[in-house]
């Protein structure tokens, strides 16, 4: 196994997550690197092996990479780019949790042809995508697929059965743009807040209806031909009329500003969530027409960090990677699909394997 020098470029709720990860392990040395001092103060408290330093000015981040092995961006989508040129030029493998666009592509291509590239390896996009591929692998052909993904609280006390669980610009692009799908085998783009349905998990009732975002690349899927992609999110009941009346009767749809005061300042920080994966594929196995649902319930778990589940299970298919990585599991250049790889086996991983429910 080879010990990789890992530097994390962003503080945030993911990055600090990761940087404590994978600094308990003696398989990496972690640096976690942020414009911000207030938000390494926040780590240095944790008391992790990983190293803070401050980044004072972009020009900078040629330096920090200087003997490194891995590049991760955890930062905000608008900030992905620059830490991809940065790993570009320094020849590092490079990780983030997005979804990469054709502008990030392009520049990562000549990287990719010798070292590892990894892009959209959190959540969703990310371990959802693992976990629809391999449901579809079980079948012969599939005409239908329904991914869903939710992060509720353990534990609703409001109307909206919903808390500040993660970035609020972010939720609020989930329920205002529109999302990628497939309709009779075609790439579409449909309205968020449609499809209505209601799921029983554990005795639980939720309810789940369309967003955008999570997995935009549906091509990852071809190979199965499904006939119809559905990507849905999963709230407990009622969620969704009240977000309605907010974007729709209350107009703030257009108002996206007050919109994000209002969620802010009036959803409380959940710390117990449930995090809930669940797939469900229909076609052909043999002969005979098959339905098939995988759910995976995710907690949090203290022992692995102080972070809800949907900021562990994130960071812990990142971390898993990486460590498969290190091991020489995975080859050290290219784009990595892994999508492809066996879930169980992921899912006996250390960094995930605690945090299931």
């Amino acid at each position: 196994m080879k010990k990789l020098n890992v530097c994390i470029f962003g503080a945030g709720e993911i990055g600090t997550a990761l940087a404590v990860a994978l600094a308990r392990t003696e398989s990496f040395s972690v640096t976690i690197v942020d414009r911000s001092e207030g938000a390494l103060d926040r780590v240095r408290a944790m008391q992790t092996r990983a190293k803070a330093r401050v980044l004072s000015h972009p020009d900078d981040l040629q330096a920090v990479l200087l003997g490194q092995n891995v590049a991760v961006a955890a930062v905000p989508e608008a900030a992905i780019n620059e830490i991809a040129r940065a790993a570009a030029r320094a020849g590092v493998h490079y990780l983030d949790f997005v979804g990469a666009k054709p502008g990030t592509l392009e520049i990562l291509e000549p990287l990719a042809q010798h070292r590892a590239v990894f892009n959209g390896c959190g959540v969703s996009p990310g371990i959802i995508e693992n976990v629809a591929w391999g449901l579809l692998a079980s079948f012969v052909s599939a005409t239908d697929l329904t991914i869903r993904v939710g992060s509720v609280p353990q534990y609703p006390t409001n109307r909206l059965g919903y808390g500040q669980i993660w970035n609020v610009d972010g939720l609020i692009s989930e329920y205002t743009r529109p999302s990628a799908a497939v309709r009779d085998g075609k790439p579409v783009w449909i309205s968020p807040l449609e499809e209505y349905g209601q799921i029983i998990i554990g005795g639980v009732t939720y309810e789940e209806f369309i967003t955008s975002g999570g997995v935009e690349d549906l091509s990852i899927f071809s190979q199965a031909s499904p006939k119809n992609v559905t990507i849905k999110t999963i709230r407990y009941p009622g969620h969704l009329e009240y977000m309605r009346f907010l974007l729709d009767d209350l107009g703030l749809r257009h108002r996206r500003d007050m919109l994000k005061s209002l969620l802010y300042n009036g959803l409380p920080v959940i710390e117990d969530d449930v995090l809930l994966l669940v797939i469900t594929a229909r076609g052909l196995r043999g002969r005979k027409p098959t339905e098939r649902t995988i759910c995976h319930q995710f907690s949090p778990n203290h022992v692995v960090g102080p972070f809800n589940a949907l900021t562990s299970v994130a960071t812990g298919y990142a971390a898993t990677l990486l460590s498969m990585l290190s091991r020489g599991d995975i080859e050290p250049s290219g784009f990595v699909a892994h999508h492809r790889f066996d879930t169980k086996s992921l899912l006996r991983e250390p960094f995930l394997g605690p945090l299931l429910s």
